[in-house]
């Protein structure tokens, strides 16, 4: 190459500096308990996480909220952290002697755990670490595992519960996230329309980059 023309090039590059690093974001959210009505929301040991990462949480000895739900050793935690190839979330809600509607539901333990990850090439969200223990819905008792996401069991009368409910979103390159409500039950009125929701265990993560 000639000389003169090697001289532009590098000049050329240098006076529009180098390239600019890529700046990521994080998100994270957790409730260990909410209970909305159409009138109002009341959400328990919860945490939000900043976009800039760190860590926040929250706790409460128990819960009693009436004719709707109880609970003890409810806490939730979200961290993040951001470097140049990675940024991570990880959000986690917790609840121990749970009961939902005088005995309908009932948990000796309840754990929701959402974790994102992206490196500026794949973007993925998991909830393992996720875990429903002595499980028991409208008297049937369940396995101490995670059932399938999103698995819908009707409460006659009442509406309706998702057990390990799963919402993803993202492009799976550069952003993900992933809401974990272990609990929801769905409330209708006599007409079936909505009524209300009860959560037990809600985590969220997020991640972009």
């Amino acid at each position: 190459m000639d000389k003169t023309i090697l001289l532009a090039v590098l000049f050329g590059s240098l006076a529009h500096g180098p390239l600019a690093a890529q700046t990521g974001s994080v998100s994270g959210s957790g409730s260990a308990a909410a209970v909305a009505t159409t009138v109002s929301t009341q959400q328990f040991a919860s945490a939000a996480l900043p976009s800039a990462g760190g860590m926040t949480d929250s706790e409460l000895a128990s819960i009693a909220v009436l004719s709707t739900v109880s609970a003890d050793g409810l806490a939730s935690i979200t961290t993040g952290q951001l470097d140049e190839a990675l940024v991570s979330a990880t959000t986690t809600a917790q609840a121990a002697n749970v009961n939902v509607l005088n005995g309908l539901i009932t948990a000796d333990a309840v754990l929701a755990m959402a974790t994102s990850y992206a490196n500026g090439v794949t973007a993925t969200s998991e909830s393992d670490g996720s875990a429903l223990v002595g499980l028991v819905v409208n008297g049937v008792s369940y396995a101490d595992v995670p059932p399938d996401p999103n698995t819908q069991v009707d409460l006659p009368g009442v509406g309706y519960v998702v057990l390990n409910e799963q919402l993803s979103d993202g492009d799976g390159v550069h952003n993900t996230s992933l809401t974990v409500n272990m609990i929801h039950v769905y409330l209708t009125d006599p007409t079936g329309a909505p009524a209300g929701d009860i959560v037990i265990g809600t985590a969220r993560s997020g991640a972009s980059l």
